[in-house]
């Protein structure tokens, strides 16, 4: 059996030790290892200052040693060099993952964000933290639905998640009201979701949140909602694999992470 795992790239800004804290949180909730690592992108560093790997793997080890109190997996600490993308990718790739928890640049610029290229490379579901996250637990989850057939994938996420915590899930759609035949087939699949998590003995609500046919005035209806219940996380699809899809998802993938203060649980398409 592959031990769960979470893998946790560092720049030690604030919301990557946010993102550092949210892992153990999670680890101590499924005993999951917490691989920490951290990349120096250029040898020169090395080259011209030798305490730099020993100064930051003091770093490492103080913000560990911080959260030793809090239980769950072993936490393993990584310093590599090279490219950060591409060392993050390759550690992925050996490690196999069950989740990617990653501190958001999306504030960069928008060709510039390690976390937004990293989105469309991985295969693990990727937790971004973006703005608040200081909570312990993940008592309510906005799952917004869509009709692409990828709805299964988020399903499946959200009820792992919400098994763990046993979150609340608030099933949201921002819909334009006046298509009514396309709101009715979103109010339909609403429903037979509501019905899995009923089954399930997963407490869940219904909102349709009424929007125009944009993609920002939409990701920004989820994001209002989620402020205004106090959400926890958001779970959302990050590329489809038509090119209309992929355009549609991709951009509201990255109108939510950029505005969201809420922690954003991304989830690749698998076949």
């Amino acid at each position: 059996m592959i031990k769960n795992r979470i893998l946790v790239p560092t720049n030690f800004s604030p919301q990557a030790e946010i993102a550092l804290k949210q892992s153990v949180f999670f680890s101590a909730k499924t005993n999951a290892d917490v691989f920490f690592m951290h990349i120096i992108p250029s040898l020169k560093r090395i080259d011209n200052n030798s305490n730099v790997i020993e100064n930051i793997q003091n770093q490492m080890d103080k913000i560990i040693n911080s959260l030793s109190t809090m239980g769950g997996g072993k936490i393993i600490t990584r310093i590599e060099t090279g490219k950060v993308i591409t060392q993050i990718l390759n550690a992925e790739r050996e490690l196999k993952p069950s989740y990617i928890f990653i501190g958001t640049d999306v504030n960069s610029k928008p060709n510039s964000s390690t976390t937004l290229r990293i989105l469309n490379h991985v295969d693990c579901p990727l937790v971004v933290f973006t703005g608040r996250s200081d909570k312990t637990g993940c008592e309510k989850i906005i799952l917004p639905l869509d009709l692409t057939k990828e709805t299964k994938q988020k399903i499946d996420q959200t009820i792992k998640v919400a098994k763990i915590y046993k979150s609340e899930v608030h099933i949201v759609s921002a819909t334009n009201f006046e298509d009514e035949l396309m709101c009715n087939k979103i109010k339909d699949q609403m429903m037979q979701v509501k019905g899995i998590f009923d089954k399930l003995e997963i407490k869940s609500e219904i909102k349709l949140l009424k929007t125009k046919n944009d993609i920002e005035i939409m990701a920004n209806a989820i994001n209002d909602y989620a402020d205004d219940i106090d959400a926890d996380l958001i779970v959302i699809m990050t590329r489809q694999e038509n090119k209309l899809q992929k355009f549609f998802v991709g951009s509201m993938a990255i109108k939510l992470i950029r505005k969201s203060t809420v922690p954003i649980l991304c989830i690749s398409p698998k076949n």
